[in-house]
């Protein structure tokens, strides 16, 4: 488990304009450290955090019904196969009661 900032989850679900096929998904956004690289002539450096977004499983969706501000949680983070390729899913959720994080 991975203790890190929680900003929202989402669930956006519909029907596809262009095929009328039903779609279901699931992500979480969190904050993340902002780390420097340099790759040849890339560089990049910075403070603070960034975004970023991870799917969700649905089935610990409504675990977080009460999120209203950013808060730590510890996260369980698995690589899943979906449609083809490797991805990181957030699969478990503890310390859901935690306090929120203070941000300005």
């Amino acid at each position: 488990m991975a203790k890190i900032l929680v900003n929202n989850v989402l669930r956006t679900h519909g029907t596809k304009k262009d095929t009328g096929k039903p779609y279901d998904m699931y992500a979480i956004t969190v904050s993340l450290p902002v780390q420097s690289v340099s790759q040849g002539t890339y560089n990049q450096e910075g403070y603070g955090t960034v975004p970023a977004t991870m799917e969700l499983d649905p089935a610990i969706f409504h675990h977080f019904k009460n999120l209203k501000d950013p808060v730590y949680l510890d996260l369980t983070i698995e690589q899943v196969l979906h449609f083809g390729e490797i991805k990181n899913m957030v699969t478990g959720v503890s310390n859901i009661a935690a306090q929120p994080a203070k941000v300005a």
